[in-house]
């Protein structure tokens, strides 16, 4: 009876015993004989009883004869007589029959106290819950002293500071219900909301908790793509002259294809789900945050840093947040390209450009992503999965195709596929617009280009929802309907990136809030699904004194052995147990720096001095101007600026950093220069003048390349390469000597008259 396994036990138990009994009964002959031994013995025994006038062991029970024992400890006599009677009836026993007798007595000893056990209640821990101690405070004796009535599951989780409790769970629900319906109002109704924001992505979101993935669901037999109203899901119009062949479209998919794909998108949704119930769940978790790294689209220039995309995204988002008792921060990293970085060394530094512990990583680059840019969208996803949240990515197109958003690339479509577990996934502002059926194609061979430089309106909207509060005579209003400046998006095209970010997230939350909901009514600890109560994992220990709270492993996520082959990336970069060490002197940063300086001498940092108007659109900056409002300057200042440690002569001495070597798994270094695209080559390589050293011993440079990009050089290849091994400490020094350039040209030379580090960087 399975329902019974108290029974079973019973009944094993009463088996056993039979067994034994019965083996008992078919003694061999030699078991036989020692039974007329007994009989014998019991005849010399009330023999020897009778001669000392003693009574029969039957009545001694029923006999008082004054002979109790008294304070002393005396015995009665009848007491000798039986230890002596039955220490001689046990050594006569053999020792087969010994062995018989003690273990039926064992047997019926354990059932004993098993049967006892059971009855008066007791039972096994449940780990879910257990001791107050593994969630930060309170004693195992104050959890366990009403083990006798049904206890809540969660009551000792609900009664810390910064739980989840039913009341936040009520309110948050109705916020991010309302931010929901405000977007499908506003973008034309739901099925249309829809199609903008949620299935114009590369790998179309089909946002339902039935998707989600549980701890059984290994294996999918549902391959159904339709939306569920017998519709097969869209990605935007079609028009002839921007049509490209989607590989991603279940329409043209074999079975086995169909399956998988299925599969990849009930991975994405789970990992989404699971991103917002660690977060809202997590009483340490105080604060939402999403990271942006990328270039002047990310950074938001031709604009007011106000009406940059993730700007508007923390305006629009955060009420849903605020309504769980949390926070969210948008950070923005975005760097315009006049440093000379690119996607290709700004990767690298994802834990110091933004938080290391961002729950979501956003990645734009679209204006430099010219071929491979896979490679870096790769090894983003992979090291973000050796950060402390295990954040997803979501890479932000400024462009896009009318009919996909750029999933008519193998490349794409593969990592779509490949990393769906992590969440990986694109949005492209283009595609999105096109999805909501205007026709721009018809448009455009009119002459109206509304993708064209300062065209205001998209053919939705003629300004953002901020916008609209303005008066009509207010210039900022027809500023904020911009929808492209310069090859830049305006205030009006970040809006539905924003809108679109914002309207998945919010339905995360719905959907982790249904589940969360529900185990809770079905008296399920809420922590059980989501995080790893077995196992505590010790946070990094610097934050090991502050947190009251141990960090628990995320269950959804697989385990980082878990990670697949890389399909484009190097391994020696992207199959490491930790994201790359960093220290980037550029602004802005949002992480810690990963690498130290240990000896900064006579070297000096250096930080460009950018006014308030720096990058921001003439218009805006014309507006601002006229209000004369210090507020606003400030709100659309940029943050990006060039940056770097520098020394211009031998007098500034040697600069040490000390590399983390117990996080440094290949043992790769690479320094970037600044500030230009190319200047790695003549900074370093050429320079005769730097010095380059390691534990003292000068580098060698002949072995050092460009990479991996032109402002960048790496210095060491690995570890065991060029005579260099891993050790416990490991120092890099600049100086510069007196020896002359090799670097040819007058601009060269006054170049190399400065060493300028922008970035260091250690794997």
């Amino acid at each position: 009876n399975k329902s019974n396994p108290r029974s079973n036990n019973r009944i094993a138990l009463h088996r056993s015993i039979a067994i034994i009994m019965s083996a008992s009964i078919e003694l061999s002959s030699k078991a036989q004989e020692q039974a007329r031994n007994l009989q014998r013995l019991h005849d010399e025994e009330q023999s020897f009883l009778r001669k000392n006038g003693s009574h029969s062991i039957d009545s001694r029970g029923a006999h008082d004869d004054g002979n109790e024992e008294d304070e002393q400890g005396y015995e009665y006599p009848q007491n000798e007589n039986d230890c002596a009677v039955l220490c001689s009836a046990w050594s006569r026993l053999s020792c087969p029959t010994r062995f018989l007798f003690l273990l039926t007595f064992s047997a019926l000893c354990f059932y004993g106290v098993y049967t006892l056990g059971v009855d008066e209640g007791v039972r096994e821990e449940n780990h879910a819950v257990g001791s107050a101690a593994r969630f930060g405070g309170g004693s195992e004796s104050s959890d366990s002293d009403q083990s006798k009535q049904p206890r809540d599951p969660n009551a000792h989780y609900l009664s810390l500071q910064g739980a989840l409790t039913p009341e936040l769970m009520k309110s948050t629900r109705k916020a991010s219900e309302n931010l929901i319906r405000l977007l499908q109002n506003y973008h034309g109704g739901e099925e249309k909301a829809k199609d903008m924001l949620m299935r114009s992505w590369q790998a179309g979101w089909e946002l339902d908790v039935a998707l989600f993935l549980d701890r059984k669901d290994v294996n999918d037999d549902d391959d159904d793509d339709n939306n569920g109203d017998g519709n097969n899901r869209k990605l935007g119009k079609k028009k002839k002259n921007k049509n490209v062949k989607v590989l991603n479209d279940p329409q043209h998919m074999s079975e086995d294809q169909k399956k998988r794909h299925h599969q990849s998108k009930r991975e994405r949704v789970t990992k989404l789900i699971s991103t917002m119930a660690t977060a809202l769940l997590n009483p340490n978790q105080s604060n939402f945050m999403i990271g942006t790294i990328g270039s002047s689209v990310a950074a938001g220039h031709d604009n007011c840093h106000y009406d940059c995309y993730e700007a508007q995204l923390e305006r629009t988002l955060q009420g849903v947040f605020e309504a769980a008792g949390m926070k969210l921060t948008v950070q923005n990293a975005g760097e315009g390209g006049g440093c000379g970085d690119s996607h290709e060394n700004q990767v690298f530094c994802i834990t110091h450009n933004v938080s290391p512990n961002v729950d979501i990583i956003h990645y734009s680059w679209t204006y430099f992503e010219k071929g491979g840019a896979e490679v870096q969208r790769e090894q983003l996803i992979r090291w973000g999965q050796k950060m402390q949240r295990r954040p997803m990515v979501h890479h932000l197109v400024a462009r896009g195709k009318a009919n996909t958003c750029d999933a008519d690339s193998k490349e794409n479509v593969m990592l779509d596929d490949v990393y769906a577990r992590f969440g990986y996934n694109a949005f492209c502002i283009q595609t999105a617009l096109y999805a909501g059926g205007h026709d721009y194609d018809a448009e455009e061979a009119m002459g109206i280009k509304r993708f064209g430089w300062k065209f205001v309106g998209d053919g939705y909207h003629n300004t953002t929802r901020y916008g609209e509060l303005l008066p009509d005579d207010d210039p900022r209003k027809e500023s904020l309907g911009t929808v492209y400046r310069n090859w830049h998006p305006g205030p009006l095209g970040f809006e539905i990136a924003a809108d679109a970010f914002a309207y998945v997230y919010a339905s995360g939350v719905l959907m982790a809030l249904d589940i969360i909901e529900a185990d809770m009514s079905n008296g399920l600890n809420v922590l059980d699904r989501w995080f790893d109560t077995q196992h505590r994992k010790a946070s990094d220990e610097k934050d090991q004194s502050q947190r009251s709270l141990v960090q628990r492993n995320l269950f959804q996520l697989p385990p980082h052995e878990d990670l697949n082959e890389p399909l484009f990336c190097d391994p020696l970069y992207c199959s490491i147990p930790n994201p790359p060490s960093c220290l980037n002197y550029e602004k802005p940063t949002f992480g810690t720096a990963g690498i130290k300086v240990k000896d900064q001498a006579g070297w000096k940092i250096w930080h460009e001095n950018n006014k308030w108007n720096y990058m921001v659109g003439k218009l805006d900056t014309a507006i601002f101007k006229a209000k004369n409002d210090p507020e606003w300057f400030k709100k659309c200042s940029h943050l990006d600026a060039c940056g770097g440690m520098f020394a211009t002569d031998p007098s500034h001495g040697e600069l040490i950093f000390e590399l983390p070597s117990s996080k440094m798994e290949s043992g790769v270094v690479i320094v970037c220069g600044c500030c230009g695209k190319k200047v790695g080559e003549s900074m370093f390589l050429q320079n005769a003048k730097v010095e380059i050293k390691l534990n003292g011993r000068i580098l060698d440079k002949s072995t050092m390349i460009v990479f991996p990009n032109p402002k960048c050089v790496r210095l060491l290849s690995g570890f065991e390469k060029d005579g260099f091994h891993k050790e416990d400490t490991m120092l890099l020094s600049f100086e510069l000597s007196g020896k002359q350039s090799t670097v040819k040209t007058i601009k060269d030379v006054e170049e190399a008259s400065e060493v300028k580090i922008s970035h260091l960087i250690a794997l």
